[in-house]
């Protein structure tokens, strides 16, 4: 049987430093965070649902999904096996915390938006240290990470199919999620608690502040400056549906041809350079894998896939309604000659097509 309670949305959030406050549901006063808890387990363990779409049923945010198991002892945690779940909030102090992540050894790196997810397996041993913008770099991966945009981070440990798995989570202002990391079953789970000493936040009480997102025509003009730079480079970029873009994605598969692939977030940018050894189509998504990555495109719900035929190699993009850039498609500045002329001579060929110029 799956417990599961409704959340009703509304302008007002809890503040950080709040107390559980007392809702009615059926006639019965219950505890928010005690609800949400409870439905995550049911949804979570018997009906195998992701987080966003638990948050989703629930009409929370993802950010506060989690920070709904934040006061959970371990011991608590134990004793609701296999319902396991907990939270520790962390300090804003990502610069750090990231730093601090190679002591993990290897991990899954995840950043994800609406229609497009990047996972890659990596090491986190080459992050630069800044209190804007933090830096990643490995063979395999590059990632960007705007902690400018960050305001909530967390250790997160959750019973799955009687495996427990521990993550470290972070979450811009509007309670999404911004970037995420997995340990493997090889990675130094020891170290879970010895980051938590280090950067557990003084207040571990359940509730915070997250603020509303505007509407796309509320939010501020891009300014005369960037919309003179899109209609300079309107000329140079090709409208394609989703099947022209998978197309040319298992072409270049076939030719074995070296890729950047690049997922964005609101506050990380996450890139593997490397050749696919599969592509497939399955529930919707187009997913790309090989030894050290996964990339999931949903390409038929992507407002705008085209080829930009400004930038040397030719890029794919593909970008939102408000030309925010959810995934991108390159070849590796690591390819050879003869790979260039053959990606450029694909992305080429669809000149040929009926195509539409952006407007």
């Amino acid at each position: 049987m799956v417990f599961v309670v409704h959340s009703f949305r509304t302008s007002q959030r809890f503040s950080p430093f709040s107390k559980p406050v007392p809702i009615f549901i059926g006639g019965l006063m219950c505890s928010t965070f005690q609800d949400i808890r409870k439905s995550f387990a049911s949804l979570r363990v018997e009906n195998k649902q992701r987080h966003r779409e638990i948050a989703s049923f629930l009409n929370v945010t993802e950010v506060e999904l989690i920070d709904s198991h934040v006061g959970v002892t371990k011991l608590e945690s134990i004793k609701s096996f296999p319902n396991l779940a907990r939270a520790i909030r962390l300090k804003p102090s990502w610069s750090n915390i990231i730093q601090d992540i190679q002591g993990f050894g290897e991990v899954m790196s995840l950043t994800r938006n609406a229609h497009a997810v990047h996972e890659n397996l990596s090491f986190y041993k080459h992050a630069s240290s800044s209190d804007d913008v933090g830096m990643l770099l490995s063979d395999e991966l590059t990632a960007r990470l705007m902690y400018e945009k960050w305001e909530f981070g967390y250790l997160f440990e959750e019973c799955k199919s009687h495996v427990l798995q521990r993550s470290i989570q972070f979450f811009d202002e509007f309670g999404v999620p911004v970037h995420k990391i997995f340990l493997l079953p090889h990675s130094h789970h020891w170290y879970f608690d010895e980051l938590a000493k280090r950067w557990a936040d003084s207040n571990q009480e359940p509730g915070i502040l997250v603020q509303e997102k505007l509407e796309p025509d509320q939010q501020t003009n891009t300014g005369a400056l960037t919309s003179i730079i899109k209609e300079r480079h309107t000329d140079q970029k090709e409208i394609v549906d989703a099947e022209v873009a998978q197309s040319l994605l298992l072409s270049s598969k076939e030719l074995k041809l070296p890729l950047i692939i690049t997922v964005q977030s609101n506050g990380a940018k996450q890139s593997h350079d490397g050749v696919l050894d599969e592509i497939r189509y399955h529930n919707d998504w187009l997913h790309l894998t090989n030894q050290q990555f996964n990339c999931h495109l949903q390409l038929n719900r992507m407002p705008k896939i085209c080829i930009n035929h400004q930038e040397s190699p030719f890029l794919i993009e593909m970008s939102d309604d408000e030309d925010f850039l959810l995934a991108s498609i390159t070849l590796s500045t690591k390819a050879s000659p003869g790979d260039t002329e053959a990606w450029e001579g694909l992305l080429e060929q669809v000149k040929g097509r009926e195509l539409s110029l952006l407007e």
